[in-house]
């Protein structure tokens, strides 16, 4: 492939694992209860929802949702190309790897109880298992910031304002607001992680800004 044919490529890999991603856990949550169990989640409430095996839906949502998080390692290794080297390239390579793995295993987890439900798992390992997904949410949440520092500095530095401004204020968002309320606000910083990557994915596709001629003295 030529290079614009590879911009192409990676850029439709990030709004497609935006895409699939999202669509893959509403579909999960819509087929079965199991995808929306929380540490918050009551005892009685816990067992009903275990009491009944998941569904086929359940599983294409999980399915489709674990596809669009490896997609995404494929976007995010070519933006960190296309916005840096050296240094910070590593470390955002280094941070989109690490979210997609706790991320994977993370869904994982809540796959292991989708497939138990409705066949004997106990409450007590339903939590705990529970709770351990929801610790590496919240992770993955510190992981997908540090990639946007990663790839927010070095594009203001190139003149592309938008994606590093947001890339970078995204980022403190989530530093800042996500520690404070988990189950509230905090829960907005994916979703605006989501939408810089579809905007990224798009505007990475456009030329490097032009800058300005610098005089040379005669």
């Amino acid at each position: 492939m030529d290079d614009r044919t590879n911009d192409r490529f990676f850029a439709g890999a990030g709004i497609a694992s935006v895409v699939l991603t999202l669509a893959g856990a509403i579909v999960a949550m819509v087929g079965g209860k199991t995808h929306e169990l929380t540490v918050g989640t009551s005892t009685a409430k816990l067992a009903q929802d275990l009491a009944k095996p998941a569904t086929t839906a359940t599983w294409i949502g999980a399915y489709t949702e674990l596809l669009g998080t490896v997609i995404f390692l494929c976007f995010a290794v070519w933006a960190c190309v296309r916005l840096a080297r050296g240094v910070w390239s590593a470390i955002g390579i280094a941070a989109a790897t690490a979210y997609t793995a706790v991320t994977v295993t993370s869904l994982a987890l809540m796959n292991a109880i989708s497939y138990r439900a409705g066949h004997g798992i106990g409450t007590g390992l339903a939590r705990t298992l529970v709770t351990v997904n929801e610790s590496m949410y919240v992770t993955t949440w510190f992981l997908f910031a540090l990639f946007l520092v990663a790839a927010g500095v070095p594009a203001l530095a190139a003149g592309r304002r938008v994606i590093g401004g947001a890339a970078v204020a995204i980022a403190a968002f989530t530093f800042v607001v996500a520690p404070i309320s988990f189950d509230g606000v905090g829960q907005a910083s994916a979703l605006l992680f989501f939408a810089w990557i579809a905007g990224a994915s798009i505007a990475l596709l456009r030329r490097e800004p032009a800058r300005a001629a610098v005089p040379v003295p005669a």
